[in-house]
């Protein structure tokens, strides 16, 4: 079955020329070898398979598992008509020129795209399927997702939108209204023209119960409806001749005024045409890793026992992907000491792996078993959902994948005949309603084996730098890290790894290779609050005033509240002693939690009151953290085993 976008393969010309002649010999030899002793179809007669061919630089393994996988991809390839995509993301490569760049998504499951320096991940040697990237059931045209360092992007799009003039156009995404946009909407429908608050009340706006009501029976119509178009992140297509008219949204500055098309479409109606969708996508750690050091990424030996040993013991700070406080608990509990242990770490950190209590169980039995096997009971890669299916329904892995798309995807139909399927196989009710819950997880965010092993390689160097080159990692990062943490932290953090710090939009500068301290551009202020408020970070070699974290015990011996908002007491009929926490600390990050099959938020906050020493907290109902600054009160210390927070019984928000 022909794709409809290859047929054009051969009507362009193309400068690919053989990168290798003698990995292209190589090559060719272990293929031919392998047909004639198997009997299986010549391929090599395909004049797409050898352009393929042709454009290897690596050699492959002279291994029977190796050269088997390579054909049954090539076979795929030639059925389907996925040459194009290959050829177009080689291109775009060959373009980049010296700009590094990681693969995301499942891209990473094929050999072809290792042997051709797409992917430097190797599927075989780190036992990723491909079904998950590609497999005889699919109708749909694999993706390739290419992350570039988020500064140089653009240059990227400038060469692609040179290289394909009128030929290539970004894609759209379509924006659905959702509650809160649906309520505003509506609103003005009814008449009202003025800005609307946040916080916004439909009494404080309106009168008349009649308009009220309205407002309401409108917005709820809107809801899920289409709102409008914005651009989409990264995808393009290129067209085999120019853009069709018919397709055109209108056009957006690529850089410096030069425009490029976007069309209307977006991912899901390009994947329906059979168009070939390549995402150009940006990521802050390459650019992190790149101003630190030209090597390549896969040119680390990844072995280096102090650098896991940095991961284990919850150094984490500045490492784009691996930096957030529920990233530290799991390296601190799964201690990594290879790629694929911290690729593991990676995924579970997604929301689809959280869900349902898996990660907490997960982490239970690891720390229990210390046994990397152990891990096969759950879902936390993508692949793994495909490896599940597979087993339970005695199927093969295209079947298996399909109907892990199918959950992914949220495609009603085809959940339910699999459904139906179960109650065949198991007749009980229970044990059906388990497996389909546990699939459920997939229509959250989550990560393909192959995305977390490209992510996994970056966060390694990265750490890599932090543990020898402190200062060059810590002025790459202020430079271009977007972190969930508040100004103050990194900056601390670089003072403390030995960066002279000046105030100002842009506090130092590299000269040289040396980091040097720029004049500041505003007065400096000798008082570290005022420069916290007008800065968001302070430059003094002191911790901010009035900053404490006391431990203390107490013996229970009478009725006491677990929390505020609990209803229910306890008596303490031991006196057992209770260790206790009084703080008053600056805010360093914070997040609301909707807790999972219960009513009710949670809210998560980090604060700290001295230099690289952080406290958690855990706060009962939703607080507006974005607006706080600093936070003091008591509460109780726990352990779950994993990592120790405060149970907060009183707090209250302070101005420094």
């Amino acid at each position: 079955m022909k794709n409809k976008q290859v047929d054009y393969l051969f009507n362009e010309e193309y400068n690919l020329n053989v990168r290798n002649k003698k990995v292209y010999k190589y090559n060719k030899k272990l293929l031919k070898i392998f047909i004639k002793n198997n009997n299986k179809n010549k391929i090599l007669k395909n004049e797409e398979t050898k352009l393929l061919l042709k454009l290897c630089i690596r050699k492959l393994e002279n291994k029977k598992n190796y050269i088997r996988r390579l054909y049954d991809e090539f076979e795929l390839i030639e059925y389907f008509g996925f040459t194009k995509v290959f050829l177009q993301v080689y291109e775009i490569l060959e373009l980049a020129g010296n700009i590094p760049h990681i693969i995301r998504g499942s891209s990473g499951s094929c050999l072809l795209c290792y042997l051709l320096a797409i992917t430097d991940i190797d599927p075989i040697k780190e036992n990723i399927c491909l079904s998950r990237f590609m497999h005889k059931n699919r109708q749909s045209i694999p993706d390739i997702d290419i992350d570039f360092p988020h500064n140089l992007r653009d240059e990227i799009y400038l060469k692609v939108f040179n290289r394909w003039e009128d030929k290539v156009a970004r894609i759209s995404n379509h924006i659905m209204y959702k509650e809160k946009s649906a309520i505003r909407q509506a609103i003005r429908e009814e008449g009202y023209n003025k800005m609307i608050r946040r916080d916004f009340k439909l009494e404080d706006i309106f009168d008349n119960q009649e308009q009220i009501d309205r407002v309401i029976k409108k917005s709820k119509k809107l809801i899920n409806n289409f709102r409008c178009y914005s651009l989409h992140c990264g995808g393009i297509i290129i067209f085999p001749n120019k853009v069709p008219e018919n397709l055109i949204l209108k056009n957006f500055d690529i850089k410096n005024g030069i425009e490029g098309k976007q069309i209307w479409m977006n991912k899901d109606q390009v994947e329906d045409a059979d168009m070939i969708k390549i995402d150009l996508l940006s990521n802050r750690g390459i650019s992190q890793l790149l101003d630190i050091s030209k090597k390549k990424i896969c040119d680390y030996e990844k072995n280096d026992i102090d650098v896991y040993k940095l991961l284990s013991s919850g150094l984490n700070l500045g490492l784009t992907q691996a930096e957030s406080r529920g990233m530290r608990k799991i390296l601190v509990t799964l201690k990594p000491t290879s790629i694929e242990e911290l690729a593991i770490a990676l995924a579970l950190i997604r929301p689809a792996a959280s869900r349902n209590y898996q990660k907490s169980a997960f982490l239970r039995d690891y720390s229990i078993y210390n046994n990397k096997q152990n891990r096969y009971k759950y879902i936390i890669f993508d692949d793994d959902a495909t490896l599940f299916i597979k087993k339970l329904l005695n199927c093969n892995e295209s079947l298996a994948d399909n109907i892990r798309r199918a959950f992914s995807k949220n495609k009603t139909k085809d959940k339910i005949i699999f459904k139906r399927i179960l109650y065949k196989k198991f007749r009980k009710r229970e044990v059906v309603n388990k497996i389909y819950e546990q699939l459920e997880q997939l229509s959250y965010y989550s990560f393909c084996k192959s995305h977390a092993y490209s992510y996994a390689n970056m966060v390694y160097c990265l750490a890599y730098h932090k543990l020898y080159n402190p200062k060059k990692f810590w002025f790459s990062t202020l430079n271009n890290c977007n972190s969930s943490y508040r100004k103050w932290v990194h900056f601390r953090e670089a003072k403390k790894a030995g960066i002279k710090l000046s105030l100002g939009r842009k506090p130092w500068y590299l000269v040289n290779n040396e980091l040097r301290s720029e004049k500041s551009i505003y007065p400096l202020f000798n008082n570290s609050i005022k420069q916290y408020f007008e800065y968001g970070y302070w430059i003094s070699d002191s911790f901010l005033p009035n900053m404490y974290y006391n431990e203390y015990w107490t013996k229970l011996t009478k009725r006491h509240k677990i929390a505020k908002n609990e209803k229910y007491t306890i008596k303490n009929k031991d006196n057992t002693e209770i260790l206790y926490a009084k703080f008053r600390g600056i805010i360093a990050t914070g997040r609301v939690f909707k807790k999972e099959h219960k009513k009710g938020f949670l809210t998560f906050v980090t604060i700290s009151n001295e230099d690289g020493v952080y406290h958690d907290l855990v706060i009962y109902g939703a607080k507006k953290i974005s607006k706080m600054v600093c936070l003091s009160g008591y509460g109780k210390v726990k352990d779950d085993g994993y990592s120790r927070y405060i149970d907060v019984l009183k707090f209250k928000s302070e101005i420094l």
